[in-house]
């Protein structure tokens, strides 16, 4: 094994989040804090993703996708809000566009060859911007299916940074042709 492996894996049992000890063995739950962290963006916390407007592959403003990281997916994308509001101060309308957009990015992610299925899943711990994750998973490979998903693809190598942008030029090419066709088939 690999000395950037091994750190990955100590870094991850390490984590607070990680259920099991080096030895396998169920850590114990603490005790509860005293109040939610602050997520990015909240109570004058520096928000990253405002000051990171190269992330962004496409906006209309109101959402935008961005490149979240290099990733062993064929695919690891965001939806997310531009403007720090989150999933419960949507109104009708970004609510209705929320959908559209999952719906048409979830296809466009599915147009890569090297992608098997696209796991789509929110967890609003980190940014004050609603954001909701897009992993295409590699194809054919059963550690990425499902939940293993999440573990394996913090472990394994990362796809060369030109495989990603070629793979995310694609999906967003895809995604910008169905909005603009505005057909409500895929």
């Amino acid at each position: 094994m690999s000395d950037e492996i091994e750190r990955r894996i100590a870094k991850m049992i390490a984590s607070p989040l990680f259920p099991l000890t080096v030895s396998g063995e169920l850590k114990a739950l603490s005790a509860p804090m005293e109040a939610e962290l602050v997520r990015d963006g909240e109570g004058g916390k520096p928000c990253h993703a405002c000051n990171r407007p190269d992330r962004s592959l496409w906006t209309n403003g109101r959402w935008q996708i961005t490149s979240v990281m290099l990733s062993a997916n064929p695919v690891m994308l965001f939806l997310e809000t531009v403007d720090h509001i989150d999933f419960e101060h949507l109104d009708a309308a970004m609510a209705s566009e929320f959908g559209v957009f999952t719906w048409r990015l979830e296809a466009a992610i599915r147009s890569v060859e090297t992608v098997g299925r696209v796991h789509v899943h929110r967890w609003g711990d980190g940014s004050s911007h609603f954001h909701v994750w897009f992993q295409g998973r590699p194809a054919r490979q059963l550690e990425y299916y499902g939940s293993g998903n999440v573990l394996w693809s913090q472990l394994v190598d990362p796809l060369p940074a030109e495989v990603i942008g070629a793979n995310h030029r694609q999906v967003i090419d895809h995604f910008v042709a169905a909005i603009t066709a505005g057909s409500t088939s895929q």
